[in-house]
């Protein structure tokens, strides 16, 4: 059943601006984007974002955010990526580390490796697997035992494989 608001990403930010926590902002744009709306994904991302009238350092690093994930996804799902993305405003002048061990120099060394280019290119620095799609793991854990795995780290191996042959992950 399709929901009322369609969550795009433009959605998403507007909610983030408004108050909501980002990950659940977020995490309902990506299960329109691998689920209910999948088939409709250009126009998720098609609309640009509202930026709001007063801007703060909390809702510009979201802004960017969300442009590298437009880009990340797109990429990922051979979905054009829309023109407003690439607006020079989308990168952060300062680094922006995604995790709470940011003063951790190893950790921050990890994520300079991992990051997904879309996001390094915009000084975000987070994990890899930001986006992994709960719905292609569940079909691969599915498939995974019907080929007659029965041990879970060998069904997990073998999800995980499948993502990194379909996606490079």
């Amino acid at each position: 059943m399709m929901p009322r608001t369609i969550e795009t990403i433009a959605w998403a930010y507007q909610q983030i601006c408004a108050g909501e926590d980002p990950w659940t902002a977020l995490g309902n744009f990506t299960n329109a984007w691998y689920d209910y709306a999948k088939d409709m994904r250009a126009a998720l991302v098609n609309d640009p974002l509202t930026l709001p009238i007063h801007e703060t350092e909390y809702t510009h690093r979201w802004a960017a955010f969300c442009a590298a994930s437009v880009e990340f996804l797109c990429n990922r799902y051979s979905v054009p990526c829309p023109d407003w993305i690439l607006d020079p405003y989308y990168t952060l002048e300062s680094p922006w580390w995604q995790t709470r061990q940011a003063h951790d120099p190893s950790i921050r060394e990890r994520l300079l490796r991992e990051t997904p280019p879309p996001f390094a290119r915009r000084n975000i620095f987070c994990n890899n697997r930001l986006y992994q799609n709960k719905y292609e793991m569940s079909q691969w854990t599915q498939e995974a035992r019907t080929k007659g795995f029965t041990r879970p780290e060998d069904i997990w191996h073998y999800a995980r494989h499948k993502e990194a042959s379909v996606h490079g992950a």
